[in-house]
């Protein structure tokens, strides 16, 4: 948990922050303190398309909005009007890939030497480094001039270059008593949603088909054959209901994101938990079927059921806390460190559920080969191979982000979300479908979920209809051919009974049976 804390601390600082201060492609000052004397700040990152590469040109060229920007003084002995003339305040916009060619760290602030050179307009503002005879357009620089009290213009510029964008906040002049209000604006082509996330959007909208149309079948399945079904299936019904309201969530989310520019505080937080909720339920019901729940036992032990729920709490808590980070991780320039740490506690987790996973498979697995239980032997064999196969997708998909990390984020921003979310959403879709294949809803559902012989069932019979056997509480197979499993598991004779190899056999037999 120690791990946790700092986790927790940082993205409920950044939701707050995103919800007071940037709200998706809108920054907000709101009573900004001034950077000190001859400092900037990076403050946020955008992500913009230009209009020839955007995936949807709908509403016009992308720009960005300087929007009510104005500084107002915090100091009682300096009112804004002796601050008129003060034009050392800047809010700038630059280009993340030439940020270091353009902001010199050992001189970003000019002179009346630079002035004299043409290399700046005015003294005491931010220094940019531009080859001789290009503009501030040419370079992609968009910039603006915070004055003290009068009501300053908004100033609007278009974006003409694709790419990831640096907000900085610049006080190069002596004033730092003071602080600065308003917003920028940065909008893309098709509306106010980060080029980073874009994709994210139709994603979720397909996904939300696709999770409908699985809904609609297994509803249909289960309708037909509603007398088949056994507890397995219904909490199968329950992941695709809850991987349907994850997609649906999401999507209205980055919709409402896009339309109106701000991150819905309430939507988010309600996506994410429907994430978390969805990934525990899903990972117990597969425990829970690898440790044999409804097909070699009816019930689990007491001491399991406390494992798994200690397990799915813990899940739960840095789940959403790896979910939140990762949502702000570029927006807020999270260092990677940092990032990594929040990450480790999850991916522990997860190493830890898919190895109970294997192991309780692999143990069910013998236990049905040695029961001769061929339709349960056959059913699990198949799973085991498709989380190998799962498994083993997700294993290079993370190589694959590990490396890519070596990149910068100028190039890769493009196609991060698939590797991030939409790898992660198709596997979950690969293993839900073969797991609704595996345990669809038919005519002999049944002979797949836990029973028991009762008295008075010939053995032969009950083998036709699909009976199977299950282990009893205080029952030991391990002994001699007078045991439990021996006895009905014996060759049967020429009428078909089986042939005890003890007396002892059948009273144990009828104990069994009666508990």
């Amino acid at each position: 948990l120690w791990v946790a804390l700092p986790c927790l601390a940082a993205a409920l600082a950044a939701l707050v922050l995103d919800v007071r201060r940037c709200r998706a492609q809108i920054y907000q000052f709101e009573q900004v303190p001034l950077p000190e004397s001859k400092s900037l700040h990076t403050m946020y990152a955008f992500y913009v398309y230009s209009h020839q590469e955007a995936p949807d040109r709908s509403l016009g060229q992308p720009f960005v909005k300087f929007q009510s920007l104005s500084s107002h003084s915090t100091s009682t002995s300096t009112p804004d009007s002796k601050l008129a003339a003060y034009e050392g305040v800047q809010v700038s916009i630059l280009p993340y890939r030439k940020f270091w060619q353009l902001i010199s760290p050992s001189k970003f602030c000019s002179i009346g030497e630079d002035v004299a050179q043409g290399l700046a307009t005015h003294p005491e503002q931010l220094l940019v480094m531009k080859p001789p005879g290009s503009s501030d357009e040419d370079q992609n620089l968009y910039s603006f001039t915070v004055k003290f009290g009068a009501d300053a213009k908004d100033k609007v510029d278009v974006v003409r270059s694709t790419g990831v964008y640096i907000l900085v906040y610049s006080n190069c002049g002596s004033v730092s008593d003071a602080a600065v209000s308003g917003s920028v604006l940065v909008k893309n082509a098709y509306g106010y949603l980060p080029g980073n996330e874009y994709h994210k959007m139709p994603f979720y909208g397909w996904l939300s088909l696709i999770y409908t149309a699985m809904a609609l079948l297994w509803m249909g399945l289960s309708v037909r054959w509603w007398r088949q079904l056994f507890h397995i299936q219904f909490c199968v019904a329950a992941v695709i209901f809850l991987g349907l309201v994850e997609a649906f969530l999401w999507w209205i989310f980055f919709n409402d994101w896009n339309r109106s520019g701000f991150r819905g505080r309430f939507l988010f937080v309600m996506a994410i938990l429907s994430s978390v909720i969805k990934s525990v339920f899903s990972y117990m019901l597969v425990l829970v079927a690898a440790l044999g729940w409804g097909v070699t036992r009816p019930y689990l032990d007491h001491r399991t059921i406390l494992k798994v729920q200690a397990l799915s709490f813990l899940y739960i808590i840095f789940d959403f806390i790896r979910e939140s980070v990762l949502s702000f991780r570029h927006s807020h320039s999270l260092s990677l460190a940092f990032v990594l740490l929040c990450l480790l506690p999850v991916a522990l987790l997860n190493g830890s559920i898919f190895y109970w996973i294997f192991t309780a498979l692999s143990s069910l697995r013998e236990t049905l080969r040695e029961r001769r239980q061929s339709d349960k032997l056959v059913l699990f064999e198949r799973l085991w191979k498709i989380l190998v196969v799962a498994l083993s997708i997700a294993s290079l998909t993370l190589l694959f982000q590990i490396c890519d990390l070596s990149r910068s984020i100028s190039t890769r921003w493009h196609y991060q979300w698939f590797f991030a979310d939409g790898v992660s959403h198709i596997l979950f879709l690969f293993v839900l479908a073969a797991m609704m294949y595996l345990w669809a809803p038919h005519m002999n559902s049944q002979r797949y979920a836990y029973s028991h012989q009762v008295d008075g069932v010939d053995p032969d019979d009950a083998k036709e209809k699909g009976n199977v056997w299950a282990d009893e509480e205080g029952v030991d197979d391990d002994g001699d051919d007078d045991s439990f499993w021996a006895t009905t598991h014996s060759k049967s004779g020429v009428t078909g009974t089986p042939k005890p190899t003890s007396q002892a056999a059948p009273e144990r037999l009828g104990a069994a049976e009666h508990d």
